[in-house]
């Protein structure tokens, strides 16, 4: 199943690739401090992080090596629930992007999902929303 509603979209660089945010989903970009992994899911690393002095939780979709805390480049996400927000670590924002349709993703991480840009490239594009609903435990 696709979507076809045209969006925009905030394209990153992510390890050797990129991946694209939907833009609407995005608060701030920054550098924010990030302490050692939590044992949330095994197929994304989150911590507890510190942003602006307020605490997130950390989302990684890269491997880290196990330290007591590092320094992370993030997007901090709208939203929240209780007072804790979410932030997305990306290496490097590189531009804003027209998202013209977004596949469906696969069953065991259905938040991650292909999309096919305006200038008909295709990128990896990462529900924000159905990422954090199925790490908090709800349905997807």
């Amino acid at each position: 199943m696709n979507t076809v509603a045209r969006m925009r979209g905030l394209e990153c660089k992510l390890g050797h690739g990129r991946i694209v945010l939907p833009a609407e989903d995005i608060d701030l970009l920054g550098e924010y401090a990030v302490g050692a992994r939590l044992p949330v899911s095994e197929r994304v690393e989150c911590a507890i992080g510190v942003w602006a002095g307020d605490p997130i939780l950390s989302i990684s979709l890269s491997q880290h090596v196990a330290v007591g805390s590092r320094l992370a480049h993030g997007a901090l996400l709208v939203g929240g629930r209780g007072g804790i927000r979410w932030a997305l670590e990306i290496d490097q924002p590189v531009g804003l992007v027209e998202i013209e349709n977004v596949a469906a993703g696969s069953p065991n991480m259905p938040w991650r999902r292909a999309a096919t840009l305006s200038d008909q490239r295709t990128a990896q594009y990462i529900d924000v929303r159905m990422m954090i609903a199925v790490l908090e435990g709800g349905a997807t």
